[in-house]
């Protein structure tokens, strides 16, 4: 270009990302002709039976939320769909926040050769039936992950469909292809590469579940990434982690799960989420589950688009201020191109007149609601995240005493929340946790964009109706959101100064936390002694 002046950078962005994907349709290009009929055509109707024994063996599982999954055992059923009939089919039940017991609104697993080899199920091995208690549209999980295939990611595909159980009418579900080989083998020219579950709650740091690959024990792909990963140095992490990692389309990916606000996804849960190393081009590739709480759903439509990262991949990343450029740069361009409002709303209304036909009345006059709310959102959204674009935060000068804290909120535990308290008490302005019993805990929040640095969050708390014989995982503490440690908890009848140092290598949004824990009692923390302070180098 010379000396001439670039005057429409995103432009020349919008060209990058497109010659991008056009770079990777070889490696990443979605294969035709398999199952597509059962993802495009009209609804499937299932019919499902499963001898008595096989339910007895059923109802004894049964799954808690974020306890330890108990094995899964298959037992053999037959299914239906119009003339055809499927014997020997393995199934068990799946799910975690959202399980159901078999005799309730079950979600299974069907395994159509694991009992019945060479038997697919319109070509497929593998497929899942969720039950979709949290998007009772049924459109979601089709919806994005349509969406993320058509941006380059791969995803398994997902239909509604109408199920029968043993005769009793489970009315629509969602099918979900399996991710296994088979998926892989769709995606990518080698399947030789490790197909990773990220499960409920596990990064890459954690032994991850491999689905499919010809050497799961040899996990040097992760390995490699994490040390990637955990380079102090931002110019030296992004260079290393664009050896190992997809980074362009791990910007796409992270950009996509912002904008849909799947804030139960990798980047921002650290969730719900796939990643296969694609051994041809040595890079690990991320891609999306989960994807039933959309635009607003258990998170509030303004969602940053930069929030306090917790997958250790995002993380990493977009501390680095030129990957943090290119995202912001990648969600400014997929907003006025494939995620403008028109496109999200015609692919709705598309999903929406492919269901309709299947409902009854009644069904299809709830179905109407739930579309008009979920396109009012998808507006909402879309709008916020112009706001957003054109004023993007900028980290803040630290004032000698430190920066003065204001702008808390708080988020119970979700299993056994606590109370949340914001009153005077002996002219302090007091934030406080009161417990509601075993297990409880809560925490005030706050969200700052910090520049690279040691950093030191320092304030006045004390705890009341715990005693000091209490465990040690009982009491008031100060941390940062991603840390486990307990070190620095206290149990205090008296106002005591805590405080807490970290690390920021880059840029971040770093989420600051004041935590109460503790089966009886509470905790309080006094506001107008909170700071964070940056350390001198």
């Amino acid at each position: 270009m010379g000396s001439r002046t670039c005057k429409s950078p995103l432009l020349i962005v919008g060209l990058a990302l497109a010659l991008c994907c056009q770079a990777g349709a070889a490696s990443y290009g979605k294969k035709e002709g398999v199952a597509g009929e059962l993802f495009t055509g009209p609804i499937p109707r299932i019919r499902i039976d499963i001898p008595s024994e096989g339910m007895a063996v059923l109802r004894e599982y049964n799954q808690v939320w974020r306890e330890t999954r108990p094995p899964r055992i298959d037992v053999r059923a037959t299914v239906r769909e119009g003339g055809k009939v499927y014997t020997n089919v393995a199934i068990h039940l799946k799910g975690s926040f959202s399980f159901q017991p078999i005799d309730s609104k079950p979600s299974l697993t069907l395994n159509f050769k694991k009992f019945a080899p060479g038997q697919k199920f319109h070509g497929l091995t593998k497929i899942h039936f969720n039950n979709s208690v949290q998007d009772p549209s049924y459109l979601c999980e089709q919806f994005a992950r349509e969406l993320f295939s058509d941006l380059g990611t791969p995803s398994p595909r997902a239909t509604p469909a109408l199920v029968t159980l043993n005769g009793r009418e489970l009315g629509v579900c969602v099918l979900v292809e399996g991710a296994n080989k088979q998926f892989v083998k769709q995606h990518f020219e080698s399947t030789k590469g490790n197909l990773y579950d990220g499960g409920s709650g596990g990064d890459v740091t954690k032994a991850l579940k491999v689905d499919s690959g010809e050497n799961p024990a040899d996990r040097s792909d992760l390995t490699n990434l994490v040390k990637a990963a955990r380079e102090p140095n931002p110019a030296k992490r992004l260079a290393r982690l664009e050896q190992v990692l997809d980074v362009e389309r791990f910007i796409t990916f992270a950009a996509t799960e912002a904008f849909i606000v799947h804030w139960d996804g990798y980047a921002i849960g650290c969730n719900n989420y796939r990643v296969f190393h694609d051994i041809d081009r040595d890079k690990m590739i991320f891609m999306p589950h989960g994807l039933d709480q959309l635009f607003g759903i258990s998170r509030p439509i303004t969602m940053s688009i930069t929030p306090p990262f917790k997958g250790m991949v995002a993380k990493s990343l977009f501390s680095v201020p030129e990957a943090r450029r290119r995202y912001w740069e990648r969600i400014a361009n997929l907003s006025t191109n494939e995620l403008r409002v028109e496109a999200l709303h015609a692919r709705v209304d598309r999903l929406a007149a492919r269901l309709r036909p299947a409902l009854d009345e009644s069904q299809r006059f709830r179905l109407e609601q739930l579309v008009t709310g979920l396109k009012d959102r998808i507006s909402r959204r879309a709008a916020n995240v112009a706001q957003q674009l054109s004023n993007p935060p900028r980290p803040q000068p630290f004032p000698e005493d430190g920066m003065r804290l204001a702008s808390w909120t708080f988020k119970p535990n979700t299993t056994q929340p606590a109370t949340a308290i914001r009153r005077t008490m002996a002219n302090r302005a007091i934030l406080g946790v009161t417990s509601s019993g075993p297990g409880s805990s809560g925490a005030w929040r706050a969200t700052v964009l910090l520049d690279r640095g040691r950093y030191e969050l320092t304030g006045e708390a004390r705890t009341q109706g715990i005693t000091a014989d209490a465990p040690g995982t009982n009491g008031v503490i100060l941390r940062i959101s991603g840390e486990r440690s307990t070190e620095g908890i206290a149990i205090t009848d008296e106002w005591k100064r805590l405080s807490y140092e970290f690390d920021v290598n880059g840029v971040e949004d770093v989420e600051l936390i004041c935590e109460f824990r503790g089966p009886q009692g509470s905790g309080f923390f006094d506001t107008g002694t909170l700071r964070l302070i940056r350390k001198v180098n």
